[in-house]
């Protein structure tokens, strides 16, 4: 090696030495940001902070894990780099959600219109004050009397599904997928729901609608990453022009809204029963920025659109698959159940129970916000500090800090819920849906930000089982574990397997 080349390798050397040694001081001056404070942190690792978990562990896992290490009111986390503070007490919950929801007016996850229109300006994680408006216009969509007139196309879904049930899971033998089968269900009804189109995924799955949603809930690899930089490192998800909703589903929603408006201006016919009219208004009532031009308009419908169907299906699906699971392993709880709604059967005199027999089941109800209890599809609330906040004496939260709700663990506080880890309806009896208990019930959020879709969505769920429960009975599939892993790619819940349970027709009640 010559006196050159020595002098270049060395010098590559001494930049790599500087540049690791300006990272390592980086790294441990943000690390004891919360030592300084004087608070209880989780032990970063590395650069990765408390983000190793990642792909390898489900973010619901790990909130819950987190929790069950921390029984104090908040600690400090960081997301690779970056401070966050984790909030597990409902009084500290209501403070951040409600009564003091002006300092943290938004969502801290990753919103860019450049690169993600639809990510950006759905009613989920749009900013403020543009967010203020998307809800006042989008309200009128969950009134009473429109869930009334879905719950009969609800109705009319849920006995599809019963048909498939017997006709691929009992006749035919095939395995059974619950995420999969109950997310089709979800896909028909909001297929009618936004679009005003009457598809079935559930007897053919090549439904335009479920070509759409197969791409927003399939858990892969690559959409489990793009989901965590969203939700925990927007530096990076801004930098690699991630978006939220995959580019197979943007395009196919797209082409389904400007084609129901197409056939609908060409025939001069409107419907007032679905999205496409509401967010057509929605276009022209906003009151956009002066320099906003027609796209940025257009873009805003679709992306609620967009998040309707995302959020209509994941959530709705993954109540349903674990609720079958618990009553599968339930079957006293079970059997209660079937009782309660034959006899609404028997006294509404029809087979069908509609919107008002569908609320009066109480037990039903119960067996559903106990799901929801023990498994939160979401587990976290997050929001951005927006102005200096002083939590209590001790714990000033700067502008600019992440804000996490840990709901998964309030939901397994033996404060409120004794024996967290069972399932026991009898908890939620006479609970309305509306009623967040004292801020330790929170599967739908809380504040101004609670979800808009949570009537429509607990509804699904009610007619859904109703028919089921009437049909058949749910027994634990061979092979099935009673506890099932979460999957550790989604950010939200979802079952690691899909889910399976033994459908036993009640007509004969032989094993299937």
């Amino acid at each position: 090696m010559d006196a050159g080349t020595s002098v270049i390798t060395q010098t590559i050397l001494l930049i790599i030495v500087v540049v690791f040694t300006a990272i390592y001081f980086f790294f441990k001056k943000n690390y004891n940001y919360w030592k300084n404070r004087g608070i209880h942190y989780e032990e970063p690792f590395l650069i990765f902070g408390n983000l190793s978990y990642v792909m390898r562990k489900s973010s619901w896992q790990m909130f819950k894990d987190w929790g069950k290490r921390n029984s104090s009111d908040y600690y400090g986390i960081f997301l690779g780099w970056k401070p966050a503070l984790i909030i597990q007490s409902p009084e500290y919950a209501k403070m951040i959600l409600v009564k003091d929801h002006h300092h943290f007016l938004d969502r801290y996850l990753y919103s860019s219109y450049d690169s993600d229109p639809l990510g950006s300006l759905n009613v989920f994680s749009v900013k403020s004050p543009l967010w203020k408006n998307i809800r006042q216009e989008l309200t009128p969509m969950f009134t009473s009397n429109r869930l009334k007139v879905l719950t009969e196309l609800m109705n009319v879904n849920a006995k599809h599904l019963v048909n498939k049930i017997q006709r691929d899971y009992i006749d035919k033998r095939e395995p059974v997928n619950l995420k999969e089968l109950f997310s089709m269900y979800a896909s028909d009804t909001v297929g009618y729901t936004v679009f005003g189109i009457h598809v079935s995924a559930l007897n053919d799955p090549s439904s335009p609608l479920w070509y759409i949603t197969k791409h927003m809930v399939k858990w892969t690899f690559s959409r489990g990453f793009e989901f965590t930089m969203i939700f925990f490192l927007p530096f990076i998800a801004r930098t690699l022009r991630l978006t939220l909703f995959s580019q197979p589903a943007t395009e196919y929603v797209q082409k389904l809204f400007w084609g129901t408006v197409k056939e609908r201006q060409s025939n001069g016919k409107t419907s007032d029963k679905d999205l496409v009219n509401h967010l057509l208004r929605l276009k022209e009532d906003l009151k956009l920025p002066a320099e906003a031009g027609s796209q940025l308009a257009e873009d805003m419908m679709l992306a609620q659109a967009a998040v309707f169907i995302f959020g209509s299906v994941e959530t709705s699906s993954t109540t349903l698959s674990y609720c079958l699971q618990e009553l599968a392993h339930h079957p006293e709880e079970q059997e209660k159940l079937y009782e309660e709604i034959d006899k609404k059967v028997k006294e509404s005199g029809n087979d069908v129970l509609n919107y008002t027999d569908l609320m009066e089941l109480k037990y039903l109800s119960a067996c559903i916000l106990e799901t929801l209890r023990k498994y939160p599809p979401v587990p976290h609330i997050d929001r951005a500090c927006h102005t200096d906040y002083q939590l209590n004496n001790d714990v000033l939260i700067e502008k600019g800090t992440p804000v996490f709700v840990n709901v998964v663990h309030i939901h397994y506080n033996e404060e409120y819920y004794p024996e967290p880890e069972k399932w026991r309806p009898e908890r939620m009896l006479n609970m309305a849906d509306n009623d967040n208990r004292d801020f330790t019930f929170l599967p739908f959020g809380e504040g101004p930000r609670f979800c808009i879709g949570k009537r429509y969505g607990l509804m699904q769920i009610r007619a859904a089982m109703v028919q089921m429960v009437q049909k058949y009975k749910f027994e634990p599939a061979v092979g099935e574990p009673y506890q099932i892993d979460s999957d550790p790619y989604s950010v939200l819940l979802s079952p690691k397997s899909g889910g399976r349970v033994t459908f036993v027709p009640r007509s004969n009640e032989k094993n299937v």
